[in-house]
């Protein structure tokens, strides 16, 4: 699944792109990042209907979670909805009632391909758009009260579809890719209007001619912060990154 992202992007980036005016407490509160890991749950920008934007945290906590523990846990599970079964699953089918759909600002995401059938051998890709640095891909958001803590947090899931031709080569153990939101119906998604056949019928397989992929160092999956690291995103020549 899709538990790794590249937001290299800044706030006037962000601004072009969505034709948004960003709060000066957003722009201060983050900054691009080349390898986010969702297991870290940083707080990001995502892209609201009526143009507004939040800083979400990666891990969709729904809003009848009891304890901070319990959160704690389900943030965890909840990286990835699969969008094939999103209207059913307890976690997410409430926001979905709500229409609590989101785009989530990416310029690229990674993904391991299996060398071996148990997958001890893996190589990791850098996955992008040809011609379009940032591009939307399909969220689904919730807002959650910790009572012990009397705090509000905001938090989304990415949504995943089958994968592509490009992203069976890839990800050959699972075949699944993130949900990428055509820029043309990236209002559409937001459309609160829309029916849950609507929904469904834009959580397809993003065209593959339009997207790019190269393999990238194995340091990666070490336990270095890369995520401020350019290297990171850069094709393999070594394992050295520095």
């Amino acid at each position: 699944m899709c538990y790794h992202g590249s937001k290299n992007f800044n706030a006037t980036d962000l601004e072009a792109y969505y034709s948004i005016t960003l709060e000066d407490e957003m722009k201060n509160n983050w900054s691009n990042v080349y390898h986010e890991n969702g297991f870290d749950h940083l707080a990001s920008p995502v892209v609201l209907p009526e143009t507004q934007v939040g800083l979400f945290t990666w891990g969709l906590i729904p809003w009848f979670t009891k304890s901070t523990q319990d959160a704690m846990i389900i943030r965890n599970r909840t990286l990835n909805c699969i969008s094939e079964e999103m209207f059913d699953k307890p976690s997410f089918r409430d926001a979905l009632k709500n229409n609590q759909r989101c785009l989530i600002p990416m310029t690229g995401f990674f993904e391991w391909k299996w060398q071996d059938s148990k997958g001890k051998e893996k190589t990791p890709h850098y996955i992008y758009l040809k011609n379009q640095k940032i591009f939307s891909v399909a969220g689904v958001y919730s807002t959650w009260k910790d009572k012990s803590t009397d705090t509000t947090v905001h938090s989304y899931s990415v949504l995943t579809t089958q994968a592509n031709k490009l992203m069976a080569e890839i990800h050959n153990s699972m075949k699944r890719m993130p949900v990428i939101i055509p820029r043309e119906y990236e209002g559409d998604w937001l459309n609160p209007n829309l029916t849950k056949a609507d929904v469904l019928a834009l959580c397809v397989p993003y065209d593959d001619s339009n997207m790019e992929a190269h393999q990238i160092s194995k340091l990666i999956t070490s336990k270095r912060d890369l995520s401020n690291v350019p290297a990171v995103l850069e094709k393999v020549e070594s394992d050295r990154l520095f």
